[in-house]
């Protein structure tokens, strides 16, 4: 689910000029650790990074959507530009789905934590949960959730208008 998510980002962003970066493959095979995706990102000079998941969990009760950004209320650090990216996310995909708003939340996980530029983490839902399971076997509502994500990421790149920065 998470290669056919990427696939279809990046096709969206490839058709406006965006240049997209996946460090697995659309099947799933080889996918690296947080920390080697990090540096992967980092090494790369990426402008953003977008990490694509379905938990699963025993329980079929979750549902739903969350978005994760780099924060640490303990030590008092985070990443702005995550966090308001990471809004955007999740604002896209709740307009644009009927998937729960798990909301969006700080992690201090490697992947979020060791990139130079904001990343977030995008829970797309729980397989665990049937209808989330169903909602996500369905082509049409993985492109819903991709121009979702897509949207967001143009949004985040747009220019102020000059009234709103004023």
């Amino acid at each position: 689910i998470a290669g056919d998510l990427a696939t279809r980002i990046e096709g969206r962003l490839a058709a406006i000029g965006v240049q997209v970066l996946l460090t697995r493959s659309p099947e799933g095979a080889t996918a690296l650790e947080e920390a080697e995706r990090a540096h992967f990102s980092n090494d790369t000079a990426a402008d953003l990074v977008v990490s694509l998941h379905a938990d699963s969990v025993e329980s079929s009760a979750p549902a739903g959507c969350a978005t994760f950004y780099y924060g640490d209320a303990v030590a008092g650090t985070g990443s702005s530009l995550g966090h308001r990216f990471a809004e955007m996310v999740q604002e896209a995909i709740c307009l644009r789905t009927d998937l729960t708003d798990c909301r969006t939340h700080a992690k201090t996980w490697d992947l979020l934590r060791m990139t130079r530029m904001p990343a977030v983490r995008i829970e797309c839902g729980y397989l665990s949960n049937p209808r989330d399971a169903r909602r996500l076997s369905d082509p049409a509502f993985r492109d819903a959730v991709a121009e979702a994500i897509a949207a967001a990421v143009v949004r985040f790149f747009a220019p102020v208008p000059v009234e709103a920065a004023g």
